[in-house]
């Protein structure tokens, strides 16, 4: 099912970029093609000329006006955004996906066969994680759970876990050796679930306590990145918190292909391979 052309969806909903963390938004068509345009320092004429829009017609759309999908593409070229941003404004263009709950998800991926796969992947050392698209912790191995002390039932959510204010000392900075390279790569991601699934109840109450964090409120309203997985060679770097040594890991980041809303990911440890 497509948006009917034309439909406002932003309506009472106020264009709002900048200021105090209450009044970040959840992500919306309108708000994001203000948004790219503004960071290209694109005025409205420029916007026009670049896209073959009308300027009137464009801010129609950056104050919530859903077009047809034949000028989104346009803007999509016209403001050269990048795969993953073209991805997130179509998306944003589509109606939200639904997102099954917790504990639906983590009944669908407890089988036998993945309790004995995290088991053998414990063996060898390497690190494993269900999640959903919103990082809830679904299943995981011991080996995980060692690299990101804290992470437990109590707290299963590797972005709350990452943007926590409720711990001043931070305790993730105690085991992340570059801290807001990660920060940026999780908002990031976050960008991207959220818009996905932007009328889910979980999202929203997700994103509320969120953009509470001074952090992630920065980062929202500074960066424009959109991510689906992780880009090939690009290495997250940890402390050990048992022994304190630095290392390396390379992640890969996969949709499970035989049920939907699951991710897993594969995180490879090896020597640290950046400066300190």
């Amino acid at each position: 099912m497509r948006p009917t052309p034309g439909r406002n969806l932003d309506q009472q909903l106020p264009v709002s970029h900048q200021g105090e963390p209450a009044d970040l938004q959840m992500p919306s068509l309108g708000r994001w093609l203000q948004r790219v345009r503004e960071d290209r320092n694109f005025t409205r004429e420029e916007a026009a000329d670049r896209t073959h829009i009308s300027k009137d017609y464009i801010n129609k759309i950056d104050r919530g006006y859903v077009p047809g999908r034949e000028m989104v593409l346009r803007l999509i070229t016209g403001y050269d955004m990048s795969p993953m941003q073209a991805r997130h404004t179509l998306e944003l263009w589509q109606p939200p996906a639904t997102l099954a709950s917790v504990s639906e998800l983590r009944e669908r991926i407890d089988t036998p066969s993945r309790r004995r796969t995290l088991e053998q992947l414990d063996r060898t050392g390497v690190i494993c994680v269900y999640t959903d698209p919103l990082w809830n912790v679904l299943s995981a191995n011991k080996s995980f759970h060692r690299a990101l002390p804290g992470l437990d039932q109590a707290n299963s959510n590797v972005a709350t876990w990452f943007f926590s204010r409720s711990n001043n000392t931070r305790g993730v900075t105690n085991v992340t050796l570059q801290w807001e390279q990660e920060a940026l790569f999780h908002v990031a991601m976050l960008r991207g679930a959220l818009g996905h699934y932007r009328a889910s109840h979980r999202a929203v109450t997700l994103f509320d306590q969120l953009k509470r964090d001074r952090d992630f409120s920065r980062i929202w309203t500074s960066s424009i990145r959109v991510a689906y997985a992780r880009q090939p060679n690009e290495l997250a770097h940890l402390r050990d918190p048992e022994t304190g040594d630095p290392y390396s890991i390379s992640i890969d980041i996969a949709e499970v292909s035989d049920t939907r809303d699951i991710r897993v990911c594969y995180a490879y440890r090896e020597s640290h391979a950046d400066p300190l």
